[in-house]
């Protein structure tokens, strides 16, 4: 296997139509790129409020695989901007990557700077 440990899954999980402009945040720290997911709330109707925030039910959930070394700068651009605070009401964890196939952590090579 390629890519072994030193590897983390950043999980961020806020309110529904949050999750691009997080990642942008990402990406100013180098963050290559991520994967959202859109779900829903196991919340019922009844527990829409919790410590006193109102709970939207739509959730966008972020996935960005990122080396170690930047983790805690992507989980802080996250939470600065978009933080449980914010609008977004985004929290954020990490988990350890133990194996990885197909990712790749080389700079981007964006289409203009070829022009």
């Amino acid at each position: 296997m390629e890519n072994q440990v030193n590897k983390s899954l950043v999980i961020y999980v806020c309110n529904h139509g949050f999750a691009y402009d997080a990642m942008k945040e990402a990406r100013k720290v180098g963050a290559r790129g991520g994967t959202i997911l859109h779900g829903r709330s196991s919340i019922s109707h009844e527990k829409a409020k919790f410590f006193g925030l109102s709970l939207h039910p739509e959730k966008d959930m972020l996935f960005i695989v990122v080396k170690e070394n930047q983790r805690e700068a992507v989980m802080k651009a996250l939470c600065d901007k978009y933080g449980v605070t914010s609008e977004a009401r985004g929290l954020c964890f990490s988990l350890k990557v133990s194996d990885a196939i197909g990712f790749s952590f080389e700079p981007l090579e964006l289409e203009h700077e070829n022009e």
